[in-house]
């Protein structure tokens, strides 16, 4: 039963969340651990696993449709590629209520920065000043994707829209620059995972399910606006939530 409950979350949290350049992480992890998994050794490796596929398989069709501006995602995604193991390996010996107390600051945050949106950004970015703001913010996604075990994927499209890019791009952009950060944290949480195969294959195949259904859905139905709201209420909603959680 419990199997089929989690796999039902992951589907319904990657569908909604490949809509928001995210892999779902940031409310499927604690929804995992509300289900009855451990937070550091059933939540978290299968929230980055679920949320890696995510990015990866919606990632690949925002790419197809046009979505993706590859000239910010590849200096955004090495940076984030570096980043990631150190803030999984210093996560491993933090205690799981400071690691919900971080994880539900930075939800608030993110939802907070889109819902400025690109009132925060002070005119036109040159290539190079886009270059060392994605190296820098990208390192330091990278250390939060790994750290609190979240895909960065909210953090990174709030800065590529303060940033100037349109939402709906920033969506697609962001989720290609984060799937591997997600992929290399998952390697280092999985060494600490206790999940069975049926539960890792079955949240598997319902998060490339749903990511690729919210992605279609995305990219030909949804405005920008309608996706920063969403955006938006889904972040700080979920933040509060979880902080009243760990406290």
């Amino acid at each position: 039963m419990q199997v089929f409950t989690i796999t039902l979350a992951v589907f319904a949290i990657c569908f909604v969340f490949s809509m928001m350049g995210a892999g779902g992480s940031q409310i499927l992890i604690p929804l995992l651990y509300w289900l009855g998994l451990d937070f550091k050794t059933g939540a978290i490796p299968l929230g980055l696993l679920t949320s890696a596929l995510t990015c990866f398989s919606a990632g690949a069709l925002y790419f197809r449709r046009g979505l993706v501006s590859m000239a910010m995602a590849w200096p955004f995604a090495l940076a984030v590629l570096a980043g990631s193991p150190l803030g999984a390996l210093l996560a491993r010996p933090t205690s799981s209520a400071t690691l919900m107390i971080v994880f539900a600051a930075v939800n608030i945050l993110v939802g907070l920065l889109v819902l400025r949106g690109r009132g925060m950004a002070a005119g036109e970015l040159s290539r190079q000043q886009e270059f060392v703001i994605a190296l820098i913010v990208g390192l330091g996604i990278g250390f939060t994707i790994g750290f609190v075990a979240r895909d960065g994927g909210p953090f990174t499209m709030a800065i590529l829209v303060i940033m100037g890019m349109d939402a709906k791009k920033a969506a697609g952009t962001a989720l290609i620059i984060v799937a591997a950060g997600c992929l290399v944290a998952f390697l280092v949480h999985a060494w600490d995972m206790a999940l069975s195969w049926h539960m890792l294959l079955a949240s598997a195949l319902a998060s490339l399910a749903g990511s690729q259904l919210g992605a279609r859905f995305m990219s030909a139905r949804l405005e920008s606006r309608a996706i920063r709201l969403l955006f938006t209420g889904v972040m700080i909603v979920t933040g509060v939530v979880i902080l009243v959680q760990a406290l």
